[in-house]
């Protein structure tokens, strides 16, 4: 009978131990449950730490653990006033008075690229562009070719940085603005390239690199609301060259509910999405 208990016992401590050695060996932290619980990875030196998540789950007939791989080269976080992720780097070059916004007001936000899927997007929004105004209105318009790129992806951005309202202002556009047909220009995949610094329509919508999105207040300023709920409104413009109007309006929110969070949302941006000039040449796409 001793003989019989021991080597069960014994098996079912190799399957736990190779369980744990999983965890640790993908970031050190693992949370049991029957469900779906997650694995917390750190990368990266003290000051500059990535916190990315894979699902891990139980199955409780033989109880091995199963990790879905997470990257572990992937460093995100401050390098002095430059927020990088991986290679990718960006920056926002001064910003928006909470409290006065004027046409006197200029300023900008620059960036490496595109962000290549939806964890890099919504960590530089929530980490770092997504706190301030002129951030937000840059990564509307990433959302913006994200959704040209891959719809579900593109989608699941816009929902992201976007009151509900906008959310289906902007998405009944871009479905057609990012649609097949051509014959009479109303389909243009380059609209969001025609929002960037240095992309005109007889360069092809190149814009310069590093990426700029520059910014300027409004003569609308700053507003309260009250519906659909407590906030205030923040105008300003995007200055774009692929309109004749290159100073295209925006309006940014923050919710009393998202003050904790310091978060801000696009509220209303038709501006970015009408129609703009016809391309000249062949685009070359963004990086």
């Amino acid at each position: 009978m001793k003989k019989s208990v021991f080597y069960p016992i014994m098996a079912a401590a190799i399957v736990c131990g190779s369980a744990f050695y999983s965890c640790q060996g993908n970031g050190g932290n693992s949370n049991a449950g029957n469900e779906d619980n997650k694995v917390t990875m750190l990368t990266g030196n003290a000051d500059n730490i990535e916190i990315s998540s894979g699902n891990q789950t139980s199955e409780n007939s033989n109880s091995t653990v199963s990790v879905q791989s997470v990257p572990s080269n992937v460093q995100s976080g401050m390098d002095g006033d430059v927020y990088r992720y991986g290679s990718h780097t960006y920056q926002v070059k001064g910003d928006f008075k909470t409290d006065k916004i004027t046409t006197s007001d200029f300023n900008e936000v620059t960036f490496s690229n595109i962000p290549s899927d939806y964890t890099e997007f919504e960590k530089v929004y929530k980490e770092y562009l997504g706190k301030h105004i002129n951030g937000t209105a840059a990564m509307m318009v990433m959302a913006m070719e994200m959704y040209g790129r891959d719809k579900s992806v593109g989608e699941r951005c816009i929902r992201l940085i976007n009151t509900p309202n906008n959310v289906s202002s902007v998405m009944n556009i871009l479905k057609d603005r990012y649609g097949n047909y051509t014959s009479d220009g109303y389909s243009q995949r380059y609209i969001a390239a025609a929002l960037i610094d240095g992309a005109v329509r007889t360069n092809g919508y190149a814009p310069t690199e590093p990426y700029t999105i520059k910014c300027q207040g409004s003569p609308n300023g700053i507003k309260q609301m009250t519906m659909p709920k407590y906030g205030t409104v923040y105008y300003m413009y995007v200055i774009g060259g692929g309109w004749d109007t290159h100073q295209r309006q925006c309006e940014i929110v923050m919710f009393e509910d998202d003050e904790a969070t310091g978060l801000y949302k696009m509220n209303n941006c038709p501006s970015f999405y009408t129609q703009c000039q016809q391309i000249k040449g062949e685009w070359k796409g963004l990086k």
